[in-house]
């Protein structure tokens, strides 16, 4: 009898052994070093997860406002400040000429882009971060960076700080001729806690 509870007892401690051995093996596993490292495939795959939601072609449907300061337009509330100056977007866009050839852009998943707009069709790259609703732009090799914001899954609102909406117009193509410039003049105007550009249709 004695020696049957040595023989159980002798495989309590072998077992005991083998699951110390087997948590040794998960936790080595498991280490820190292999765990935690984001290697560029991991980075790869979710930018391209991201992109995904962008993907395809967005025309333009009419002008985007978004006002964050509070004086703005002689201190008018923010529905009526948004509605005169979308008014008046509307109006220099017409001007321009971006209701004629509608201003497309194409997002693709692997980080590039098209815009087409005043006759001209420019590619380049962007980056966007949808928790801080920011993308940035390089269209040989110069950054622009705007606010993107989702409307469903079928709208987008673009919009820039004023000067770099202007600077989007002069890099694209010959905006500087003087009936252009001056139908754009107003957005430098005052407009420091504004942002001003596109709403985009799928």
């Amino acid at each position: 009898m004695k020696q049957l509870i040595l023989f159980f007892a002798v495989l309590g401690v072998l077992a005991s052994c083998g699951t110390a051995n087997q948590n040794a093996a998960t936790v080595q596993d498991l280490h820190p070093d292999q765990v935690f490292t984001v290697t560029e495939d991991d980075i790869a795959l979710e930018t391209r997860q991201i992109n995904e939601a962008l993907r395809g072609e967005w025309t333009y449907k009419g002008p985007s406002v978004d006002v964050s300061g509070r004086n703005v337009l002689s201190g008018l509330g923010k529905p009526i400040a948004k509605g005169k100056l979308k008014s008046k977007l509307k109006k220099a866009f017409k001007k321009i000429g971006l209701y004629k050839a509608r201003p497309q852009f194409t997002f693709n998943v692997d980080g590039t882009c098209t815009i087409s707009m005043l006759g001209v069709r420019l590619k380049g790259t962007y980056n966007y971060n949808p928790s801080t609703e920011k993308i940035t732009f390089k269209w040989h090799g110069v950054p622009l960076s705007a606010n993107l914001k989702r409307d469903g899954k079928n709208k987008l609102h673009l919009t820039f700080d004023t000067d770099k909406l202007l600077s989007l117009f002069k890099l694209l193509s010959s905006v500087s001729d003087n009936s252009t410039l001056k139908a754009l003049a107003f957005l430098t105007d005052h407009y420091d806690d504004v942002m001003v550009g596109f709403e985009l249709k799928k």
